[in-house]
């Protein structure tokens, strides 16, 4: 078997890895980088070039893990591409809304680069793709390589891949994977018995807190905070990445309502493609793994949030809470521009609900308050800024925390471990501590095109 990752190893970008098994082509997700523009938001195919590729697995709808689909279609029209059907709503919707931004930031002029793909392009791509459910087998190639998914945990849709090979290897991919309860979905499923190899992410392998804290006492202390804001009179922004953590935290929200700790009549804002989103989420609550297959997202009572300045303001400037994408803050979305408005105030609040990465705004203004800076510069054209609100972040993570990937490995006693979805020291702690549970087990941190063959 040969593998090489062909995204940015060392990051949580372009998502997308090669397998070569008995000769036949196999790519894992097919991702692009959020935080780059242009042609550098595509994985590596140069290491793949000449080879065929004859399948792709899409595990789950983020931009990270779909975002070059198109470039693969181009490259290889033949490929079928398998995902849940869940995923194939989401990817649908999320490629499509990726087309009309891509072309409006060169229309307006903050990008260089034209969209990458357009609707033609994706229709290629829509028409490849091959939907199959969750815990049941389907051939690749009848008699030599079959699959099966296992859902994964991290949100609607989400899955990892088994591939059971004619030559009796089994390889297994966490993709993304929370091995814990989240407020709408359960903790993900894994094959029972042991595998050979394991593709493991290690996002949150970097990150030592995770581990002692757990969503139990983040939902109490959330909620605390949340009460305690509106008491004084403030508003609370969350930016959310608009699938998956979007839905969990308004549904939480809608609990904290039901149960008394915030105020019912309390209003809840949301804008945009999360609430496309939500829909789909509504719309899958009886055919996708959930908690409560009763839940709606949609029946916790949301605004719209205000596109008119003069009742942005107004929204603003009473009690409430916004759920604004996107989660990292990036420039131009809204949960950007709303931090600002917020920042010099001291009866907001700011609170952070997942992965906030450090070069984005929403890492830099977490980084900022954490070290007890007076400002930061979230926008050129507005300068510094004093940090006067709360700001706080709370660990509702999608992502196992690495002492629970620890526990994954040890349980499907793989014979070589390649790990992915991480950035340097993620990848390096969690080889070092799997080296020594599962001293049997090669462990691999592959670099960007480097090809290993196992």
């Amino acid at each position: 078997m040969d593998f090489i990752s062909l995204g940015n190893a060392n990051d949580i970008g372009a998502s997308c890895h090669y397998l070569g098994i008995n000769g036949t082509g196999i790519v894992l997700d097919a991702g692009a980088d959020p935080n780059e523009d242009g042609p550098a938001t595509l994985p590596d195919f140069v290491p793949i070039i000449n080879r065929e590729i004859n399948h792709a697995f899409i595990t789950h709808a983020h931009h990270d893990h779909i975002g070059s689909l198109p470039a693969l279609n181009e490259k290889w029209p033949m490929a079928r591409l398998h995902l849940t059907p869940a995923t194939r709503t989401l990817s649908t919707s999320m490629l499509y809304a990726s087309a009309r931004l891509q072309q409006r930031k060169f229309d307006e002029g903050t990008s260089p680069f034209r969209a990458l793909f357009d609707k033609e392009d994706l229709d290629d791509v829509f028409d490849a793709f091959r939907a199959h459910p969750y815990d049941e087998w389907f051939d690749l190639q009848p008699g030599h390589t079959r699959t099966k998914f296992y859902y994964s945990g991290h949100l609607l849709g989400a899955t990892g891949v088994l591939l059971d090979t004619e030559d009796g290897r089994r390889i297994f991919y966490t993709s993304d994977t929370c091995v814990q309860d989240q407020t709408i979905v359960p903790g993900g499923s894994y094959p029972s018995e042991p595998v050979d190899v394991l593709i493991m992410e290690s996002t949150l392998g970097a990150d030592p807190v995770a581990e002692t804290i757990t969503r139990a006492q983040e939902e109490i202390r959330f909620g605390e905070r949340l009460a305690a804001v509106l008491k004084r009179g403030g508003t609370v922004l969350i930016p959310v990445f608009m699938l998956g953590r979007a839905q969990e935290i308004l549904a939480l929200l809608g609990r904290y309502k039901s149960r008394g700790i915030i105020d019912p009549e309390t209003p809840i804002y949301s804008a945009g493609g999360l609430r496309e989103v939500s829909r789909v989420y509504d719309d899958c609550a009886d055919s996708t793994p959930r908690i409560d297959s009763d839940f709606k997202v949609y029946g916790v009572k949301q605004r719209q949030f205000p596109r008119s300045h003069k009742a942005r303001r107004k929204a603003l400037n009473q009690p409430g809470i916004h759920v604004l994408a996107s989660g990292m803050m990036i420039e131009r979305t809204l949960s950007h521009q709303v931090a600002q408005e917020l920042l010099e105030d001291e009866k907001h609040a700011i609170f952070f609900v997942g992965f906030a990465k450090e070069d984005l705004p929403a890492g830099k203004l977490l980084h900022a308050a954490q070290s007890g800076a007076e400002g930061v510069l979230l926008s050129r054209e507005r300068g510094m800024q004093k940090i006067v609100c709360e700001v706080d972040r709370f660990r509702f993570s999608g992502h196992a925390n690495r002492q629970d990937l620890t526990k994954l490995a040890v349980q499907l006693q793989p014979k070589t471990i390649i790990l992915v979805h991480g950035e340097t020291r993620a990848r390096q702690w969690l080889a070092t501590t799997l080296r020594e549970k599962c001293p049997n087990a090669r462990v691999l941190t592959p670099g960007q095109g480097e090809l290993f063959t196992i």
